[in-house]
């Protein structure tokens, strides 16, 4: 590609974009692998059987949104590329639209193991 007007700067944004992405990835698969070992390490769930029942399958739905985030960071980082090959540059309201509400509905699934 040649460097005129903002292509690289372009390029580069996609680029921090994606690492971004791959940031909340970590991020959340660490929350979700704490919640899984905290269910099961601590001594109060001995006690309540419906909180252990409730924290293999929350760490769960963290693991599964963050394999989810870093497949999505993947697409979109490739479909930008080619887009603004093509001089184009595709808008994500999509995807902010479903980490906000898949990250909202698991706190919420979380709330609900620790307090119901």
């Amino acid at each position: 590609l040649e460097n005129s007007g903002s292509v690289a700067r372009d390029h580069l944004a996609n680029e921090r974009t994606f690492l971004a992405w791959l940031r909340t990835s970590l991020s959340t698969i660490s929350v979700g692998i704490g919640i899984t070992q905290l269910f099961r390490l601590d001594r109060a769930v001995e006690h309540d059987s419906q909180l252990r029942t409730w924290g293999r399958p929350v760490g769960l739905i963290f693991i599964l949104m963050s394999i989810l985030f870093l497949f999505f960071a993947f697409v979109r980082y490739f479909h930008c590329q080619a887009t603004m090959v093509k001089g184009y540059f595709p808008a994500s309201r999509g995807i902010v639209l479903f980490t906000a509400a898949s990250t909202f509905l698991s706190m919420v699934a979380l709330l609900f193991a620790v307090y119901v």
